[in-house]
């Protein structure tokens, strides 16, 4: 992914993170609690000083009920990704211990297939 888009995600993330706990009208306080994490750090996610890891993100999606790509913002006919990045994205539809094993054994084929750099394990 390039700097652009990494950042287009983070927003789209701060944004939707601010969207989908208003319209379930849960606090900050609250996320937090179902996220056993701080109100300090919630909040920092909704001024965009940094954004939840995956394992964090998973856990939003499943208690908003969307997709990470949705979290994300990103559509597959409107995307700035690569096709390989958009499959990697779709598969985190999948909000299971199931899709993220299969999440993982895909983007373990794309780096063996040289699409992907970096470490995959940690794309998972």
């Amino acid at each position: 992914m390039t700097i652009q888009t990494e950042k287009k995600i983070k927003e789209n993330i701060q944004k939707n993170l601010v969207f989908y706990r208003k319209k379930l009208k849960i606090t900050q306080r609250q996320l937090a609690d179902y996220l056993e994490t701080g109100v300090s750090t919630v909040s920092g996610w909704e001024r965009g000083a940094y954004t939840p890891d995956i394992d964090t993100l998973f856990a939003i999606c499943k208690l908003f009920h969307i997709g990470l790509n949705d979290m994300c913002g990103i559509s597959a006919n409107n995307s700035p990704l690569t096709d390989d990045e958009n499959d990697l994205l779709n598969t985190y539809k999948i909000l299971n211990d199931a899709g993220r094993q299969k999440l993982l054994e895909r983007a373990v084929e794309l780096r063996d297939l040289g699409y992907v750099k970096g470490d995959a394990e940690k794309m998972a």
